[in-house]
């Protein structure tokens, strides 16, 4: 028995808003649900990224639970990093990329509106995870 995959991430956020225009505006996910309160409030947002994978974000009111520590950060796989560095310098951020310093895997790191840190990866041959990906540890159990 194995996990299957991560399902999603979620992070706490004071502005759901600005949360929405970026990762649907910039990094072109999809808001698939609305958590809504019975007030009609928009409390939650459950967002698809892409090859099932997904985010989750719930306003908080402590501004404080929605700073990210150096080791809190959400990392996407991207198939072209350049490209990615090229669309995002185009709407204002400054990524700059460079390969891990032990795992040897292309990235570069921004931040969302609210603080959150986003890392972006290309596994190339060079990378570590490069021999992992495509991998079903349940169906290829003994690799």
């Amino acid at each position: 028995m194995h996990l299957k995959r991560l399902a999603h991430v979620c992070m706490p956020v004071i502005d759901l808003e600005k949360i929405r225009v970026f990762y649907c505006d910039i990094l072109k996910c999809r808001v698939i649900h609305e958590f809504v309160n019975k007030d009609n409030q928009t409390y939650g947002l459950f967002l698809y990224i892409n090859n099932d994978s997904f985010l989750e974000f719930f306003r908080s009111s402590d501004e404080s639970s929605s700073q990210a520590n150096p080791n809190q950060h959400i990392c996407f796989e991207v198939g072209d990093i350049q490209e990615w560095v090229a669309w995002l310098e185009s709407n204002g951020y400054k990524p700059n990329v460079r390969r891990g310093r032990t795992d040897r895997v292309l990235q570069f790191e921004i931040t969302d509106p609210e603080s959150n840190i986003l890392e972006f990866h290309q596994y190339d041959t060079e990378a570590v995870q490069f021999q992992y990906l495509g991998l079903d540890l349940e169906r290829d159990e003994g690799k």
